[in-house]
C-alpha cells in the first residue's frame, strides 16, 4: 500500500495545474479550439506526461526536503521507474495513433529532455542557464506549440508569425515563475552538485529577475491581444492579485530572506496559476468564436 501511496505523491498529479495555463493560452487564440484531439491532448500531457516527468526527476533527485508540490516527499519506491516508463509509453502510443506522428514526435522530444534534465548521468539541470532555458522552452514554448499544432490540425511548417509570437510568450510565462521554484532549494541543491539560476542571482537577484520576465510578459501580452479587446484590459485586471501579492512578497524578503520559503513560494505560484488560469478560460467563454 505505502509503494502504491508513495507513488502516486511523487507523479504529483495535482502539480499539472501549474502548467496548465500555457495549454489555454494556446487554445484562447484559436478559432473553435475544442474538439476531440485537444481534448487527448490534455489528458495526454496533464495525465501521463507531466505526472511522469514529476516522478522521474524524484526518482533521480531523491530529496528529502521540500520540493514543488510536496512539502514533505516520502521516499521514492523502486517501482517508480517502471510507473514513469509505462506512462510515457502509454503517452506516446496514444498519441501517434490519435493525434499523428508530427505531435507524438514532438511529445517524445519533450520526455527525452525532461529525462535529460534530470539524468544523473547527463543532470542539465545542474547548469544554470542550460537548465533554465530548457525548462522555459519545454514547459512554455513546446507545449504552446504542440498544443497550438493539435488545436489547428496544422504541421509546425505550417506556423504563422503571431504563432511563434504566442510561443516567446508562453516561454516567458514558464521562465518568470521558474527561477522562484528554485528560490527555497539552495541548500538542497548545492549538496547535490545542482548550481541553479536561482543560486546564482541569489534571493534577491531571484525575485528582481523573475520580477523583470514578468515585466516583459506582461507587455508582449498587452501587444499579443492588442487586436482583441477587452482582452488586454482583463489581463491586468486578472493578473493584478499576481502582481500585488509579489510586491508584498518580495518587500517581505527583503527585510528577512527566510520569507522566501516553501510555503511562500506555493501561495506565489498558486496566486499566479489561478489568475492566469482565469484570464484563459473567460477568453475561451467570451470571445465571440467561442459562442
Amino acid at each position: 500500500m505505502k509503494t502504491l501511496t508513495y507513488s502516486i505523491l511523487h507523479l504529483r498529479f495535482h502539480f499539472s495545474v501549474f502548467l496548465l495555463p500555457v495549454f489555454l493560452f494556446a487554445l484562447a487564440g484559436i478559432q473553435h479550439p475544442f474538439h476531440t484531439d485537444t481534448v487527448v491532448l490534455f489528458v495526454i500531457l496533464h495525465l501521463l506526461v507531466y505526472p511522469s516527468s514529476n516522478a522521474y526527476n524524484s526518482l533521480q533527485d531523491r530529496d528529502t526536503g521540500s520540493i514543488g508540490g510536496l512539502k514533505n516527499p516520502p521516499p521514492t519506491p523502486r517501482v517508480l521507474g517502471l510507473v514513469t516508463l509505462a506512462f510515457d509509453g502509454l503517452a506516446l502510443l496514444w498519441a501517434t495513433f490519435a493525434l499523428g506522428w508530427e505531435v507524438a514526435g514532438m511529445l517524445a522530444a519533450y520526455i527525452l529532455a525532461s529525462r535529460a534534465y534530470s539524468y544523473r548521468s547527463v543532470r542539465l539541470k545542474r547548469f544554470p542557464v542550460i537548465g533554465f532555458l530548457l525548462v522555459a522552452f519545454l514547459q512554455g514554448g513546446l507545449v504552446y506549440l504542440v498544443t497550438t499544432v493539435t488545436a489547428l490540425d496544422i504541421s509546425l511548417t505550417q506556423l504563422s508569425g503571431r504563432v511563434l509570437f504566442g510561443t516567446l510568450c508562453a516561454m516567458l510565462m514558464i521562465g518568470a515563475g521558474y527561477p522562484l521554484t528554485q528560490i527555497y532549494q539552495h541548500d538542497q541543491d548545492r549538496a547535490d552538485g545542482v548550481e541553479t539560476l536561482s543560486m546564482k542571482l541569489g534571493v534577491r537577484g531571484t525575485l528582481l529577475f523573475s520580477l523583470t520576465l514578468f515585466g516583459l510578459f506582461t507587455g508582449l501580452m498587452l501587444f499579443f491581444w492588442w487586436d482583441s479587446p477587452p482582452a488586454p484590459f482583463l489581463f491586468l485586471v486578472f493578473t493584478a492579485p499576481t502582481a500585488l501579492y509579489f510586491l508584498y512578497w518580495t518587500s517581505r524578503v527583503w527585510v528577512n530572506e527566510a520569507q522566501a520559503n516553501y510555503d511562500n513560494t506555493m501561495r506565489m505560484n498558486l496566486i499566479s496559476t489561478v489568475s492566469l488560469n482565469a484570464f484563459f478560460i473567460t477568453l475561451l467563454l467570451i470571445m465571440p468564436w467561442n459562442l
